[in-house]
């Protein structure tokens, strides 16, 4: 049996203040996910937790979510997708469910929001056990073991594990026994033990997504039979961080030429990718003159730019 295991998709992201069009960015790499997860076939597909990317999510969000199940369930029929709330997905009134209840009441979509659930596949050839944020936050009280009575058991997990690249606050649990755990909170893949891993993201995210310039982003396929997990990588929005650009000699003009000159020389050209632009040494009046001049032309181009403002070296 062939278990694909997503996390962190963050549909309904918006972008900031910097980000322009982002949105399409989560739902596009996840409709090319789902897209590959069809054609591979898997029975069962688990998604660890901030499917959206707030608890308040509007309803375009949901939508891409549902059309994107529906195509995965004409292309495999029978496929079940197992969800764990994640931080993202919880609010903070705990009277209130959340997105995740929307999607939990669609065919072939079972949703964990508050609680430990297990759900059991049909025939009792798997078990797949559901914890959402909210019950791994209790962290070392938490005590989860296998089904007994299933073939294969899968663990969906929102959060860290002890023994885990994560800090002290982890879920204790007993890594023997399962098949597959299925790990999300990490925006970058990482392996824990030989059949628990997190998948990371699908697009670059968060406050810095150049520092994932480097990392191939996707999900994971785990063969409950013999082990073997494989990465799938789903192509995402290119970053790129240019060097500081020094204007602490010359002003705004000569931080706009070195700039200019900076920006041709990028590989592949700034069109449509995540822009960083470090700028040394000129005070908040040149750098706005420098945003009107040179960067306000930048930022229609690119799909978001952050423009870093650094103090002058010392002498």
């Amino acid at each position: 049996m062939t278990v694909a295991h997503l996390s962190d998709l963050h549909l309904g992201y918006d972008g900031g203040a910097g980000g322009r069009g982002r949105a399409e960015d989560f739902v596009r790499a996840f409709d090319a996910a789902i897209a590959r997860i069809a054609g591979l076939g898997a029975e069962l597909v688990v998604i660890a937790g901030d499917v959206f990317d707030h608890p308040n999510v509007t309803a375009p969000p949901i939508a891409a979510f549902s059309k994107a199940v529906r195509r995965l369930r004409e292309r495999v029929p029978g496929v079940l997708v197992a969800v764990a709330a994640g931080a993202r997905d919880t609010p903070l009134d705990p009277s209130h469910q959340g997105p995740l209840a929307v999607i939990g009441a669609l065919e072939s979509v079972e949703a964990a929001t508050t609680a430990v659930r297990r759900v059991p596949l049909p025939g009792g050839k798997c078990t797949v056990t559901l914890v959402p944020h909210l019950a791994a936050r209790r962290g070392r009280a938490l005590r989860l073991e296998p089904d007994s009575g299933a073939r294969w058991n899968v663990l969906v997990l929102h959060g860290a594990v002890a023994g885990g690249p994560e800090g002290s606050r982890a879920a204790t649990v007993p890594l023997r026994g399962w098949d597959y755990i299925a790990l999300g909170s990490r925006h970058t893949r990482a392996k824990v033990a030989a059949r628990a891993h997190y998948c990371g993201s699908l697009e670059r995210i968060g406050p810095n997504p150049w520092e994932e310039a480097a990392v191939d982003k996707g999900f994971l396929t785990a063969r409950l039979d013999t082990g073997a997990v494989r990465f799938w990588p789903i192509e995402a929005r290119a970053a790129v961080s240019l060097a500081p650009v020094d204007a602490a000699d010359g002003g705004t003009a000569t931080a706009a030429r070195r700039l200019s000159e900076a920006l041709a020389g990028v590989p592949g050209g700034i069109d449509g990718k995540l822009l960083r632009v470090p700028v040394r040494g000129l005070c908040p009046e040149d750098l706005a003159a420098l945003d009107r001049e040179l960067l306000a032309s930048v930022r229609r181009r690119v799909a978001e730019l952050r423009v870093d403002a650094l103090p002058a070296k010392s002498r």
